[in-house]
């Protein structure tokens, strides 16, 4: 029996709760294809011949993993498991936080009673461990932690295609000559998102801000007057009419905030719980790394997470949270009321 480390992520992009709710570890990159099919690729390649090759091929039924989180100079250990499952690919999760995970193996997880932190563990997101310690700690961890119930795996939601998006953005109001024209800026900031992706690996927020975000705004119908950047705070304050001198805190009825590409976005939205308060009648809350946008609509005294879009693979609804809508509802959302 060999003892592996995971990681899920970083600070500012951990989904560890997606391998724990569905039983699954993950890693990637996935869209290349499935290992079976294209052994010589991931064989060949610098970045992958050693994760993927090993979680496709080394992994054995009943191995034990560790499920880490960075901490400081130590680790969290935030779960411990025994590999259940051969090697799979599974489209479902061709987007967790923007990264391309399908490469899978089901994992019986095991939630350790308190919080752990260890030195021993090392980087990179999937190794073989070989620290004595850890394999002891590991061992007890499965004998005393509390064991995950795992979530049944949802059917991947189906495509959204630049026609159907159209028809639902005139249904919702929008003129057509203006859904073709989102449709086209959608076109242009894939485009733009996989240059950054080959070549811009440094982009900023305001990168994203000005190049990937505000040209989607524009085209679903809003004006500059109504967009103030870097207004109180919020990387950009929406307004229903004509910003001002008078206008105020309680003017603003939609709050974005952007980071960088691929950073994730569960992190920021830890960050603005507070804005209930500073905005009283702000009402729809979006967070965007330019490619990705959670749609927060607030109701009472929290906002609720209601919907997902990744511009690069439209779908009618989150890929795996299945109450979560889609594509559609986000654009719908963030047109001008």
């Amino acid at each position: 029996m060999r003892f592996w480390q995971v990681a899920a992520g970083e600070r500012s992009r951990d989904y560890s709760s997606v391998f724990t709710d569905f039983g699954v570890m993950l890693v990637g990159a996935g869209d290349p294809g499935p290992f079976p099919e294209r052994k010589s690729y991931y064989r060949g390649h610098r970045d992958w011949r050693n994760q993927i090759v090993r979680f496709a091929e080394r992994v054995c039924l009943e191995d034990t993993v560790v499920l880490k989180k960075p901490h400081g100079t130590e680790w969290e250990i935030a779960a411990v498991g025994v590999v259940k499952g051969e090697y799979e690919y599974l489209d479902l999760f061709e987007d967790v936080e923007g990264w391309d995970l399908q490469h899978c193996r089901k994992v019986a997880w095991v939630k350790p009673p308190s919080e752990i932190y260890v030195k021993g563990l090392s980087r990179g997101t999937f190794i073989e461990v070989h620290n004595r310690t850890i394999h002891k700690k590991a061992r007890e961890l499965l004998e005393i932690g509390e064991p995950i119930k795992a979530k049944r795996l949802p059917e991947p939601p189906e495509e959204v295609s630049d026609e159907e998006l159209v028809d639902g953005l005139v249904d919702g109001g929008l003129r057509a000559v203006d859904a073709e024209r989102l449709v086209q800026t959608i076109g242009y900031v894939r485009r733009l998102a996989r240059w950054y992706k080959d070549h811009g690996c440094d982009i900023s927020e305001h990168e994203t801000l000005t190049f990937l975000i505000v040209p989607v705004l524009l085209a679903l119908g809003w004006s500059e007057q109504k967009m103030k950047i870097e207004w109180n705070n919020l990387d950009i304050a929406f307004f229903p009419r004509a910003y001002d001198k008078k206008s105020t805190k309680e003017d603003c009825i939609m709050i974005l905030e952007s980071k960088r590409m691929w950073e994730g976005l569960s992190y920021a939205e830890r960050q603005v719980k507070n804005y209930q308060l500073r905005f009283p009648n702000c009402s729809r809350l979006i967070v965007s790394d330019g490619i990705s946008y959670r749609l927060y609509h607030r109701k009472n005294d929290r906002w609720e997470w209601e919907a997902y879009l990744n511009l690069l693979k439209l779908k009618e609804r989150h890929p795996y949270y299945v109450k979560i809508r889609g594509a559609l509802d986000v654009f719908l959302s963030l047109m001008p009321a």
